[in-house]
């Protein structure tokens, strides 16, 4: 199927904000490095065909590498396939072992380095099952999903609050700042953030069990402090 013109999607119902919020999202797509998708895709008009799965990391992606190293990428998508914490941190702690052991040098990205975000499945699949619930259009739900996507990349290291304040996730995610206030609202709304009363302004905060950035030793401490400054004390209405 060929690609949707705007003048289609209006004769379709869709409205002008929706397809300048689609826009903003594949913009948002396209500086992160995903799948641009096209605006029908991400207005609901039209489904996406899916291609066929990706071929297994063995037999390309991990031909290059030494025997450790491909070791403990497998480990890793391992742990978080498991269910059980438990098996995921000994499957954690054992990819670190492998880690020491690989003799290789790092290409381009450190993807295993203290700067990345572990982002829970569950917490990723309830919030966008609740967007869904919400009532809003696709295109808002997309640029909620983005504008979380964001603030979670932000965390700030053993945290639970995002480093960037809405005027500066405007400008990264290039949205508009009255688009900026319905989508944080909406995602207060369902769940996905809270945002805390700090000095003269607030922070964005996000629970630890849903998303973090830090020292797994210390995770514990870091969903202690998120209940106690925020569910029970700091939120505000």
């Amino acid at each position: 199927m060929g690609r949707i013109t705007d003048a289609e999607l209006r004769k379709r119902g869709v409205s002008d904000e929706d397809i300048e919020t689609a826009r903003i999202v594949q913009q948002a797509q396209r500086r992160s490095g995903a799948k641009v998708q096209q605006r029908a895709v991400i207005v609901g008009a039209i489904q996406e065909r899916h291609s066929s799965p990706p071929v297994d990391l063995t037999e390309r992606q991990m031909h290059k590498r030494g025997s450790y190293d491909q070791a403990a990428l497998l480990l890793d998508q391992q742990a978080m396939q498991e269910s059980s914490p438990e098996r995921a941190e000994r499957a954690r702690e054992a990819s670190r072992a492998a880690k020491e052991l690989s003799s290789s040098q790092q290409i381009e990205f450190d993807f295993f380095g203290g700067g990345n975000v572990s982002i829970a499945f569950q917490y990723q699949s309830t919030i966008r099952q609740r967007l869904v619930n919400s009532g809003v259009s696709r295109a808002q739900q997309h640029l909620a999903a983005s504008v979380l996507w964001e603030i979670c990349c932000h965390l700030s290291w053993q945290s639970y609050e995002c480093s960037k304040t809405a005027g500066e996730l405007c400008q990264i995610a290039d949205v508009e700042t009255a688009a900026m206030a319905r989508t944080l609202a909406l995602l207060e709304q369902v769940g996905a953030i809270v945002r805390v009363k700090k000095g003269r302004g607030k922070v964005i905060t996000v629970t630890p069990e849903g998303a973090y950035r830090g020292n797994i030793h210390n995770h514990g401490k870091a969903v202690e402090r998120y209940r106690l400054d925020v569910i029970d004390g700091g939120k505000t209405d």
